[in-house]
């Protein structure tokens, strides 16, 4: 249902059903033209013959007189002369002198011309209704002549005739809607096996390309431009991974040669400002290691594979990070609300949602001063969500977008330790994921949402109980005191 849908809200059905419509009313257009052509004929050919007669009878009188007139008329009412023809020819009194109507039809004024009527009482013929298109003349002697000819059978073919006409019309509507149809329908397909790609490209599988059944239309003109742009997209993503792996080489090897010889300089320094300055220069240095750090995560969250997802244990991968997190808000005096649901499940990279979920209690539990910070793990509609909030001084709204880019801070958290790139890894995750992550004013504080988005029914559990690697474990979510996850969003 869903899919016809798509195909009748579809661009090009709604073209098709245009060019239908217009060609629709053409074709209605020229059947009715047709229509009207033809009875007008048949009415024309009707009071032609009419007129005929007349100018017979016209002619008969001048010879003949009424008598000859009489005969003429006789002669032409009857059946085996002329079959639809109805005459009428009556004395000053009214009394029929010939024809093969018993009586003058009523309700006809004698100075009309032409006539519309019906009858039911003609002469040496069944007694049937005649619909009747006459022409009635005064001859000299006060004798009225009626001549006319019965139109039951243009009637009818009228009839048939529009009957037919508005069945074509019909089956051409039909016909056209069809048409559109399956053309809808056949450009959907393609145009959803485009969509599809791309959205596995978004995904961050690269090495997806548009499949190309047809190169010479417009449709397979695209797919070749968009596999090129691909092809082009991929050589440059490689070339920065490998400008980035290159780097990540170059400069973090001699920064920890550089703490490593500030570590044994402070070994054997006395002088406590020397002392402290070293602890200063170390402490620049561990910044400077795990903010590297951070954008590389962030770079392969950016482009993450969903080749490597699993199904997750959401209850068991949010316990093992609550572990972590719960000592440093008690150290810190807050409370440390959990509330996890059983039996949640999602599928993912454990590594990077777990990741994700420290990035977002580490900075709860940064920025709350008082107060708490709840992590929730709860499912809607059959999607899970991960819910983190916290009582700290929240994001204002016209900056919720701006803390998911790299290196923002707001002012209030440029003197706490960080670098701005928590939340853009979370946001990083989230994308990767299809995740829809949603910042909220709680009241006070902030409320962060990772809701995960419904399964899909033709993926089947492989490993419900995937863990995460550690990721709270192996690399903590900041290198300095936990907060809140709002300005500021550290990196893991």
């Amino acid at each position: 249902m869903k899919r016809l849908i798509r195909i009748f809200g579809s661009t090009t059905f709604r073209l098709a059903l245009v060019y239908t419509l217009i060609f629709g009313v053409s074709v209605g257009a020229l059947f009715y033209f047709v229509y009207f052509s033809s009875v007008g004929f048949i009415v024309q050919q009707k009071e032609a013959a009419i007129e005929a007669d007349v100018t017979g009878f016209q002619e008969t009188f001048e010879r003949s007189g009424v008598t000859g007139l009489i005969i003429a008329v006789n002669r032409r009412a009857n059946g085996t002369t002329s079959r639809d023809g109805i005459y009428i020819l009556v004395d000053s009194v009214g009394n029929p002198l010939a024809g093969n109507l018993r009586s003058w039809p009523r309700n006809i004024v004698p100075d009309d011309i032409w006539l519309n009527f019906t009858i039911n009482d003609m002469r040496r013929a069944e007694a049937e209704i005649a619909d009747v298109r006459a022409k009635q003349y005064i001859i000299p002697g006060n004798y009225m002549l009626i001549v006319g000819r019965d139109v039951r059978d243009a009637r009818e073919f009228r009839g048939r005739l529009l009957d037919s006409l508005n069945v074509g019309l019909g089956i051409t509507l039909a016909l056209g809607v069809l048409g559109g149809f399956l053309f809808s329908r056949a450009i959907m397909r393609r145009i959803e096996t485009i969509t599809r790609t791309c959205r596995k490209i978004m995904s961050g599988d690269l090495s997806q390309r548009v499949a190309v059944s047809r190169q010479n239309d417009e449709l397979g003109q695209l797919a070749l431009s968009i596999n090129a742009m691909l092809d082009q997209i991929e050589r440059l993503m490689r070339g920065m991974q490998q400008v980035s792996d290159n780097v990540a080489h170059d400069l973090r090897t001699p920064l920890t040669r550089l703490r490593s010889r500030l570590e044994s300089a402070l070994r054997h320094m006395d002088d406590p400002t020397e002392r402290e300055t070293i602890e200063g220069a170390i402490a620049d240095a561990d910044s400077l290691l795990a903010t590297f750090a951070a954008l590389l995560r962030i770079a392969r969250a950016e482009a993450g594979s969903q080749r490597n997802f699993v199904d997750i244990d959401l209850h068991a991968l949010a316990e093992e990070v609550v572990d972590l997190y719960g000592p440093l808000a008690e150290e810190k005096g807050l409370d440390f609300a959990v509330h996890l649901r059983e039996g949640v499940t999602a599928r993912g990279d454990p590594n990077l949602i777990g990741q994700a979920l420290a990035n977002l209690i580490d900075n709860a539990i940064k920025y709350t001063s008082e107060g708490g910070v709840t992590v929730a793990l709860t499912e809607r509609d059959g999607q899970a969500a991960f819910i983190v909030s916290d009582t700290g001084p929240g994001v204002p709204e016209a900056y919720r977008d701006k803390v998911l880019e790299r290196l923002f801070r707001l002012e209030q958290s440029r003197t706490s330790p960080g670098s701005g790139l928590g939340l853009s890894l979370v946001a990083a995750v989230a994308k990767s994921h299809g995740l829809d992550l949603k910042l909220e004013d709680n009241r006070p504080g902030l409320r962060v949402t990772l809701q995960f988005p419904a399964p899909r029914a033709d993926v089947k559990s492989n490993n419900t109980d995937s863990k995460p690697s550690g990721p709270a474990k192996d690399a903590p979510a900041e290198n300095g005191p936990p907060g809140k996850a709002a300005p500021d969003a550290e990196a893991a």
